[in-house]
């Protein structure tokens, strides 16, 4: 990415301490890269899980984050969302298209300068136009939404038939909209009155919603993985004997799985690991969920409704940590300018 010069002030964390410090941009004469201007940047519940609780893994100090990013390409003028992936592109892995499993894979908003800025510069071939959104922030759904098609794409290589999807939040509403379109009968288990009463109104009807418990499912997909094994351990209740549960990205450091594996092997279930997205197949999981995303539909609004300027990252991050009974999907914050 070149060498690093200050830019306007990003969010960042040092020493433990989140606080607006200059921004690293990367000087204008680095090869193949281009300078967004921000617009909007999603919370990642990834970026949430280490801003509002002690983390206990590593992160670069200080530490820029975010990594859905929305902004306009200062050199075309154009609208666009960045991938946040960049690998090496010359591995194992990235001659397979397999990025996510590169070796030396850096994230923009985790190892590289995030998006909770006023700017920040993207290898030129990270940069995806948002020609057809109805709403250019809708295209911070883009990461969510392509880790959601690589579950289903590559986790789920198993014949199709009754989904359960444990979790209400975005990754969980993701999955459920690219599991249904594939053709699977998807049911998803959400405990949170208020989220389930609105998700009736802008899910496919073909996706049935749960309160206490899913049926008996052929496949089951934990969407909520977090600080404590809890949605695991539903997910291995609810699945049939030789059934598949898919675990979307990873669970917070050191959470440890308190079901005996005995019991797992015994009913010949197939417990698998889905991570981040991929170029593999013929298919551009990022590119691709962007054209899901433009296919409309009130439940990307939904996901989007909730802003908040850049400077007031704390309320945002507030809110997401609320228990009260609106609390968002997802929080956006928009640009200071």
């Amino acid at each position: 990415m070149g060498a690093a010069m200050t830019g306007p002030d990003a969010w960042a964390v040092e020493n433990g301490v989140l606080s607006r410090l200059p921004a690293p941009v990367a000087m204008s004469s680095a090869p193949d890269t281009t300078l967004i201007e921000t617009r909007f940047t999603g919370l990642c519940g990834s970026d949430v899980a280490k801003l509002n609780h002690p983390w206990q893994g590593q992160l670069p100090e200080p530490w820029y984050p975010g990594h859905e990013i929305v902004g306009v390409d200062t050199e075309t003028g154009d609208w666009v969302a960045i991938d946040p992936l960049v690998s090496c592109r010359s591995c194992h892995y990235c001659d397979r298209g397999h990025v996510h499993l590169c070796p030396r894979l850096q994230r923009i908003g985790w190892d590289l300068p995030g998006g909770l800025a006023a700017c920040v510069r993207a290898p030129r071939d990270s940069i995806v136009p948002l020609r057809h959104l109805h709403d250019p922030a809708h295209g911070v759904l883009a990461d969510p939404m392509a880790v959601a098609l690589h579950g289903v794409r590559c986790g789920l290589r198993v014949p199709m038939g009754r989904l359960g999807i444990i979790g209400g939040g975005v990754l969980a509403v993701c999955t459920a909209i690219c599991a249904a379109e594939a053709g699977w009968d998807v049911h998803m288990l959400v405990r949170e009155p208020s989220r389930s009463h609105q998700l009736r109104y802008v899910l496919d009807r073909h996706i049935t919603l749960h309160s206490a418990e899913l049926p008996t499912c052929d496949a089951v997909v934990d969407a909520a993985s977090g600080h404590s094994d809890a949605p695991i351990r539903q997910a291995l209740k609810a699945v049939r004997d030789g059934g598949t549960v898919l675990v979307q990205n990873a669970y917070a450091p050191r959470v440890v799985l308190s079901v005996p594996l005995r019991d797992v092997f015994r009913r010949s279930i197939t417990l698998r690991g889905s991570f981040s997205y991929c170029r593999a197949d013929g298919h551009d999981d990022f590119r691709d969920a962007i054209d899901v995303i433009a296919k409309g539909g009130d439940w990307a609004a939904l996901m989007t409704r909730d802003r908040f300027p850049l400077g007031e990252l704390p309320q945002g991050l507030a809110a997401l940590d609320n228990e009260a009974r609106h609390r968002p999907f997802k929080v956006l914050l928009t640009s200071d300018t």
